[in-house]
């Protein structure tokens, strides 16, 4: 149980190190970045779970011996016979007391760790820096598991399979480490305009990429990193076919309150994407459901369809947001009417949330429908189960852009 334990808590961590290199092949497996970080993020709370279980499994019977509550095992006696042990062998198994010692250091280190990441308030930039250190975390463990090892297991199956597990983690962990994550997608862009909506408090921030920006589709995100600033995920409001990138910023925490404040026209920053699969099929009826800043996404979408108001099937686009911002919302409704969308606004401040029963009410029946929703987690998750009493497909009909990263 020990070293299964273990072998799998190191698979794991290594599957989650790999997922978190924002390579495009990932993307497209998973189809989309937020679907691939959400795995990463459960599939990296599953291994320190499991790092947990092996370290329980270490230490719980030597405490048990020492209280006297278990006898301690005869230590076997060597007898029997016994495989000789080549030169590098014999190097590795002298190294097993050091494998041992930098385990234990790089598990306490991934726990305290995975508690700053998880613990929502903690704000961003010590939630990066965290991250950034679990690369070195995992790189102790690797070492451990790999030096650890049973010999039994050497030249078996399991062995090969553990190695190259480590191997592929290792890499991916100096691939992060060495800030080369996101790099090969980078551009460098200029500030052309900025404006603020006070009422919702979301800003808006024009920018003009480089010629090395190779274009974008409605519903892509990037990340924007201005000056020593850590890089931030936003939604890409402008469609394909615009020259400049639109974002509409929320502000939502420590980076981006005030940011309207500390960016002028001008200022020079970094645009590393575009990422996300969130792709809208026009030939199908379809139902927008928008959370809070979520609606930049169809922003993009609508701006794509302007032109072809009667190309395409019916769309309503319903958008739910806490206080509205008579502005923003009059340049939404000036949007949606010229690309032929049906717009439903609910201010949570004065009304319920946004449910199926409203949608239903102003769309009959949904069975011919495609239902896309950006916007807060829970508030996917409550639709969907209200959805579910209409018999809705949820499997096949229902696409999702989850803006979170943590």
């Amino acid at each position: 149980m020990i070293q299964y334990s273990g072998i799998l808590s190191l698979m794991l961590m290594s599957i989650t190190m790999v997922l978190a290199m924002r390579l495009s092949f990932i993307e497209n497996w998973f189809n989309g970045m937020d679907k691939a970080y959400r795995i990463h993020k459960w599939v990296g709370i599953g291994g320190v779970s499991l790092g947990i279980v092996h370290w329980m499994w270490y230490q719980i019977p030597k405490w048990l011996v020492m209280a006297g509550a278990l006898a301690k095992p005869a230590r076997h006696d060597g007898s029997g016979p016994a495989r000789a042990l080549s030169g590098w062998e014999v190097w590795i198994t002298e190294l097993r007391e050091f494998g041992q010692g930098i385990g234990e250091w790089g598990f306490y280190l991934l726990l305290i760790l995975v508690t700053v990441s998880l613990w929502a308030a903690v704000k961003y930039k010590p939630f990066k820096v965290s991250h950034r250190l679990m690369s070195v975390a995992y790189l102790f463990i690797a070492i451990h598991s790999v030096l650890l090892l049973k010999l039994s297991y050497w030249g078996e199956p399991i062995y090969y399979l553990t190695i190259a597990f480590a191997i592929a983690g290792s890499l991916a962990a100096f691939y992060s480490l060495l800030g080369l994550v996101g790099r090969r997608n980078r551009c460098s862009a200029v500030v052309t305009s900025t404006r603020y909506f006070s009422q919702a408090k979301v800003m808006e921030l024009v920018l003009k990429p480089n010629v090395s920006w190779l274009g974008h589709q409605a519903g892509q995100f990037v990340y924007l990193r201005f000056g020593n600033e850590d890089a931030h995920p936003f939604t890409i409001v402008s469609n394909s076919e615009n020259s400049e990138l639109r974002f509409l910023i929320k502000e939502l925490g420590d980076f981006t309150n005030g940011l309207y404040e500390r960016i002028k026209v001008g200022d020079e920053l970094t645009v590393e994407g575009p990422y996300g699969r969130f792709e809208f099929d026009h030939s199908k009826p379809q139902i927008w459901v928008a959370g809070g800043v979520g609606v930049a996404s169809f922003f993009a979408a609508l701006e794509t369809l302007k032109g072809h108001q009667t190309n395409h099937p019916r769309v309503s686009l319903f958008y739910s947001n806490r206080g509205i911002d008579e502005q923003l919302t009059g340049e939404l409704k000036s949007l949606a009417h010229q690309a032929g969308v049906s717009l439903y606004i609910t201010d949570t401040l004065c009304s319920p949330r946004l449910n199926a029963m409203q949608i239903v009410q102003q769309c009959g029946d949904l069975s011919d429908y495609e239902v896309y929703f950006c916007g807060p987690e829970m508030f996917s998750k409550s639709l969907k189960q209200d959805l579910n009493a209409y018999r809705f497909d949820i499997d096949q009909r229902y696409h999702e852009e989850l803006f979170s990263m943590r």
